[in-house]
């Protein structure tokens, strides 16, 4: 079956609608290449050491690992298809890309070489990652298709029973599925094809989970904290304000003349709330992005704004918190990549 293609417009478009997934339900919208439209844009950012080193990916195709202090790219791959997720292996030293046209790739991190592909039946993963214990690898597609596969097998498809409930796999541990759709977050046991556990819950786009299954949802330029254990909403978050770089009204000069006040480079306008577009948790802190290229964190347990992180010249479409818990990165739609060191 041929895919179906239209014709590229805004970049930022098109990322709103790559990450715009409807949990338990069959996603029916078609993305086309995105190449000619910002080759230089970074599709996904992971952490490939404890801090300081990360592996990115582009739309060109491009996998390089970049390391903050030498503020350079080693090229790993160069891919002749489109990359939006990636996740990695440590134990294997395996990189999965998933890609628009070619399923998904493994590459041995350490020479470049594709050493394994695995199919995705006409379509691309938006959601892919390794199990805890590096067992499985798994992925969701755009039309609501699962997929797990078996590393220590070359990768061989796991076959899911239809007993399976409906939604999207969002991590494995110790062959327990954590399954969520828009109303539910299930334990699942593959052993036992049982469930474990459910519980009702409400989610518009699922920014992340934590370990105490709290979860972050976010519906435009709101982020709602769920807490999943008392089956409520505990606080929502929204930017306050739009900080918009002094330069785009003509400069400090400029600012002044209309009575602004400048900080660091920045004014706050708040007329505006910009929409989010990625949402992390650390041990004790929210981080939220937004098209307005700025970062803020909050207090995981009160909702307060702690501060807010610039620098960004364009948005934001990833993050991710270290597995120190000690360093965020994120990376923009205009090739930038910054590392923050957090508490």
């Amino acid at each position: 079956m041929k895919k179906t293609k239209i014709k590229p417009i805004l970049s930022l478009i098109f990322f709103v609608l790559l990450n715009s997934v409807t949990y338990g339900q069959i996603e029916s919208i078609f993305i086309p290449k995105m190449t000619a439209v910002n080759p230089t844009s970074y599709t996904d950012v992971i952490f490939s050491s404890m801090k300081d080193t990360v592996l990115v990916s582009t739309y060109s195709g491009r996998i390089s690992e970049y390391t903050q202090h030498t503020k350079k790219e080693r090229i790993i791959s160069q891919i002749n298809d489109e990359i939006y997720v990636l996740a990695y292996n440590p134990l294997q030293k395996h990189i999965a890309a998933s890609t628009l046209e070619s399923g998904i790739i493994i590459i041995n991190k350490n020479t470049g070489k594709i050493i394994n592909k695995v199919s995705l039946l006409e379509t691309w993963a938006l959601r892919m990652d390794y199990s805890k214990d590096y067992k499985y690898l798994f992925a969701n597609d755009q039309r609501g298709n699962r997929f797990v596969w078996n590393v220590s097998s070359n990768y061989k498809s796991v076959q899911l029973p239809d007993s399976m409930p409906k939604g999207s796999i969002i991590s494995i541990t110790d062959d327990v599925f954590t399954i969520i759709t828009s109303n539910n977050l299930i334990k699942w046991d593959l052993k036992h094809e049982k469930i474990i556990e459910q519980k009702t819950i409400k989610v518009t786009k699922l920014g992340d989970i934590d370990r105490e299954d709290n979860i972050l949802s976010i519906n435009f330029n709101t982020c709602e904290l769920y807490a999943a254990k008392n089956n409520k909403s505990v606080f929502t978050l929204q930017h306050p304000s739009w900080l918009r770089p002094v330069e785009s009204i003509g400069g400090e000069d400029a600012a002044r003349t209309a009575g602004l006040k400048i900080s660091n480079g920045y004014f706050e306008d708040t007329n505006y709330q910009m929409a989010i577009t990625y949402a992390r948790f650390s041990k004790n802190k929210i981080f939220t992005s937004s098209i307005d290229r700025s970062i803020r964190i909050w207090d995981k347990l009160t909702g307060q704004l702690v501060t807010s992180l610039t620098g960004h010249q364009a948005t934001i479409n990833k993050m991710k918190v270290s597995k120190s818990g000690t360093q965020l990165v994120s990376v923009d739609l205009k090739g930038g990549i910054k590392f923050w060191d957090i508490d």
